[in-house]
């Protein structure tokens, strides 16, 4: 229902009588506050406001999901139905989840924009939304870190293909979905996560014979 919402909304900005540009969508942004776009003071203020918002978001989700508003979220992901019959408002929380995604999604919008200096009809695309949750499953399902971690580098081999073979991208963001899930179930922070306590657990036997050793 979501994406066919998210759909219909694109269709209807693309119509000239919106008043949204059609398929253009909203250029020419110049300043912000009165601060011009162009310079550079500009561009690393802004950078380091998306930072500094990325790191407050980081926060309020692990505070979330460390509270009872989080273990019945997860109850709720688990075992819906077992979740409601214990006499949970799954509804209320399920909306109450949906709002704050919406809020951090509106805030992110906001400095996108700025940023880029242009916004048409297409980001209402739902490849936008396919692309989100193979950010989640490359970094790590199971993180919120690893969400970050898998923006990053799926952004960045966006742009690299783009550039290099537009073409092959489509095909790459698909590629990279299907590897994760049957070579890193966990996503690269599950991987790395693995190999460290791995090699501690190989590095525990040595430590302990050499404290025989030495007694």
């Amino acid at each position: 229902m979501t994406q066919a919402l998210t759909y219909a909304l694109m269709l209807a900005f693309f119509r000239n009588e919106m008043g949204f540009g059609g398929n253009n969508g909203l250029t020419d942004f110049k300043d912000i506050l009165g601060y011009s776009l162009q310079q550079d003071s500009t561009k690393i203020a802004l950078f380091m406001v998306t930072g500094v918002a990325l790191v407050m978001s980081y926060i309020v989700c692990r505070t979330v999901i460390s509270s009872r508003l989080g273990r019945v979220s997860m109850a709720i992901r688990d075992t819906e139905s077992r979740t409601r019959f214990m006499g949970y408002d799954v509804d209320g929380i399920k909306l109450w989840i949906f709002i704050l995604s919406a809020v951090i999604a509106g805030i992110a919008g906001a400095l996108y924009v700025p940023q880029v200096g242009i916004i048409n009809p297409g980001e209402f695309a739902p490849l936008n939304s396919i692309e989100i949750v193979v950010w989640v499953a490359l970094g790590g399902r199971a993180t919120l870190f690893g969400a970050i971690v898998g923006a990053l580098v799926i952004n960045y081999a966006k742009s690299w293909f783009t550039v290099e073979f537009p073409e092959v991208w489509l095909f790459a963001l698909g590629g990279l979905f299907v590897l994760s899930t049957m070579y890193f179930p966990k996503g690269l922070i599950g991987f790395v996560s693995e190999k460290i306590a791995l090699l501690k657990k190989r590095s525990k036997p040595t430590q302990e014979s050499d404290k025989e050793a030495t007694a």
